[in-house]
């Protein structure tokens, strides 16, 4: 029993482990892209709280990449932004939801650090 459990913990963790390295490119596809996203859920509140926590685990990983283009410094400020807006939805903060609609303005980045 005491293997099963092992087991079934060191899956968990390789899970969540996944979602927090996730590269730009995913982040993007699964966390940003279109009307209905993760990311468009959560910040219009429509999302629920498992959604939030699991737009932070994706969004942990962005301040650590490159940006394709621009400036480091911006992009650390950029998805710095996003990182502590997501954490302030997860807390329950009041306006929360409005920050990261703000910081999640896909051509706000885009304009500055997508590649070609």
């Amino acid at each position: 029993m005491k293997k099963h459990t092992t087991l079934a913990l060191v899956a968990a963790l390789s899970l969540v482990s996944a979602a927090t390295a996730a590269d730009i490119s995913t982040v993007m596809k699964e966390a940003m892209k279109g009307n209905a996203s993760l990311h468009s859920k959560v910040a219009t509140g429509k999302g629920t709280p498992e959604d939030a926590k699991k737009l932070l685990e994706y969004f942990k990983s962005l301040p650590a990449e490159s940006p394709p283009e621009g400036d480091a410094a911006s992009w650390k400020e950029k998805t710095g932004a996003l990182l502590e807006a997501a954490q302030g939805v997860v807390d329950g903060k009041p306006g929360a939801t409005k920050t990261l609609q703000e910081a999640g303005n896909c051509k706000a980045c885009h304009s500055v650090h997508k590649g070609k």
